[in-house]
């Protein structure tokens, strides 16, 4: 049988986590836009939002109302 598609939340985090691991932002510096990420994966911006917090919420970003998101 072949595996089931891979949801796009799974497959954004997944990548995020492994650019943010290999260091693409430093501590401190903003994170592409939520509309420019969801370009750029080709998913709503709801999925990246839902991406973004889950990171927030293990402290690996910090979500900035109206500013950003940030490497912590």
């Amino acid at each position: 049988m072949s595996r089931p598609p891979e949801l796009p939340s799974v497959r954004v985090e997944r990548d995020l986590r492994r650019r943010l691991d290999a260091g693409e932002w430093d501590h401190g510096q903003a994170l592409p836009t939520v509309t420019r990420l969801a370009q750029e994966y080709q998913v709503g911006k709801g999925t990246i939002n839902k991406v973004l917090r889950t990171l927030a919420d293990e402290g690996l970003v910090r979500i900035v109302r109206s500013w950003g998101t940030f490497r912590v």
